[in-house]
């Protein structure tokens, strides 16, 4: 995640962030420039199939980055556990 769900707020009706902070500012003009630049030069070499491909790998890279955010911010996202493998426990009982 590149974005602080600090830096946002969850829209009150829909789905989405706000942002409430200059740096949800920042992070949102960096996506649209990262996002809109390479497109508009693909575009303007006449290489449109790469330019599809690139707005559809980075809006999925954006999705994906405001999907983590979004969840950090409603505290949804489920607490990760350490790898230890203690406190796992195995139940091997046959099914009646």
């Amino acid at each position: 995640m590149f974005g602080n769900p600090q830096w946002f707020r969850p829209k009150a009706m829909g789905f989405g962030l706000v942002p409430v902070r200059w740096q949800g500012w920042a992070y949102s003009a960096a996506w649209v420039g990262t996002i809109g630049m390479p497109f508009w030069l693909l575009t303007a070499r006449h290489q449109s199939l790469e330019a599809m491909m690139w707005l559809a790998l980075a809006a999925g890279a954006l999705a994906h980055d405001v999907w983590k955010i979004w969840a950090a911010a409603r505290g949804t996202q489920p607490a990760r556990q350490p790898a230890t493998g203690r406190g796992v426990r195995l139940s091997c009982r046959a099914l009646d």
